[in-house]
C-alpha cells in the first residue's frame, strides 16, 4: 500500500488490568481520567482521520466514548494479558477497523494513555516524517542520561564490563555516540510494519526527538504525584 492511499488511524491501547497502579488508565489526574488527555490530543490532530481506544474493559470503553473516542470493538481477553505484546494488539485493531469501516489503514498512530503531556505538534511532526520519509516507523525519543559506551555496564562471569565496547577508549561521556530513550509517547507504524514485519522497532525506523516534560510517562504511584506537580507548575 502506497503512502497516502488509506486512512490514518489513531489508537490508544488501554487494558483494564494494571499491576503497578490500579485502574491506571482511568485514574483521575487533576480532575480528568488519565486516558482523557491522550484522547483530547488525538482528536486535536488534523492528520488523524479516526481515533479509537482498544480496550478489554467496558468501563474504560464508556469513559473513552464520553471524551470523544471511538470504541468500535472490545479487545479479546487473550490480547489483554500482562504479557501481551503490542504488535498483536495493533494487528487486531487494523483487521477489525478495516472490516468495520470498509477503508484501508495506511498507518497507525499509537498514543499511549500513560503519556498525557505530549503536544499535538509532536504528533503532527511524527506523521509528517512518516509521510515524507522512506521509513516504516517513526518513534519518539528523548536523549538518554546514560550511555552504554561510557557509564552502563553488564556483568559476565562475576565481573563487569562496559555495555558496548568502543573501538577506541572514550574518556568523556560527551564524546560518546548519542543514544536515546524510547519515551513511549508517539509511535507511527506503517500497515506493513504491523501486518508483515511484526516488529516493535522495524529496520526502517526514524526517531523523533521530544523534550523531557512532554515525555513524562506514568507507570508507578509516584509518577502521578510527580506529574500533578509538574502540571500545576506549568499550569497545564
Amino acid at each position: 500500500m502506497k503512502k497516502g492511499s488509506g486512512i490514518i488511524l489513531g489508537i490508544i491501547p488501554a487494558r483494564g488490568g494494571s499491576k503497578g497502579v490500579k485502574d491506571k488508565n482511568i485514574r483521575p489526574l487533576l480532575g480528568k481520567p488519565l486516558i482523557a488527555y491522550s484522547i483530547e490530543c488525538g482528536l486535536s490532530c488534523p492528520s488523524v482521520d479516526r481515533l479509537i481506544v482498544s480496550t478489554d474493559s467496558e468501563r474504560i470503553a464508556d469513559i473513552s466514548k464520553r471524551y470523544g473516542a471511538e470504541v468500535p470493538f472490545i479487545r479479546p481477553s487473550e490480547l489483554a494479558r500482562d504479557d501481551t505484546p503490542m504488535m498483536p494488539v495493533l494487528e487486531h485493531a487494523i483487521n477489525e477497523c478495516e472490516s468495520l469501516y470498509k477503508l484501508p489503514i495506511e498507518c497507525i498512530v499509537l498514543l499511549d494513555a500513560t503519556s498525557p503531556l505530549r503536544y499535538v505538534v509532536d504528533v503532527e511532526n511524527c506523521v509528517k516524517i512518516f509521510k515524507n520519509g522512506d521509513c516504516d516507523a517513526v518513534i519518539s525519543v528523548i536523549p538518554s542520561r546514560r550511555n552504554p559506551y561510557f557509564n552502563m555496564v553488564v556483568s559476565e562471569n562475576n565481573y563487569i564490563r562496559i555495555a558496548i565496547e568502543p573501538e577506541m577508549p572514550i574518556t568523556r561521556r560527551q564524546d560518546c555516540p548519542p543514544v536515546y530513550d524510547l519515551n513511549n509517547s508517539i509511535w507511527v507504524f506503517s500497515r506493513k510494519a504491523i501486518l508483515e514485519d511484526k516488529q516493535r522497532i522495524p529496520k526502517r525506523s526514524k526517531l523523533y526527538l521530544m523534550d523531557e516534560f512532554s515525555s513524562v510517562d506514568v507507570d508507578r504511584e509516584v509518577d502521578f504525584k510527580i506529574l500533578e506537580t509538574l502540571m500545576k507548575e506549568q499550569n497545564v
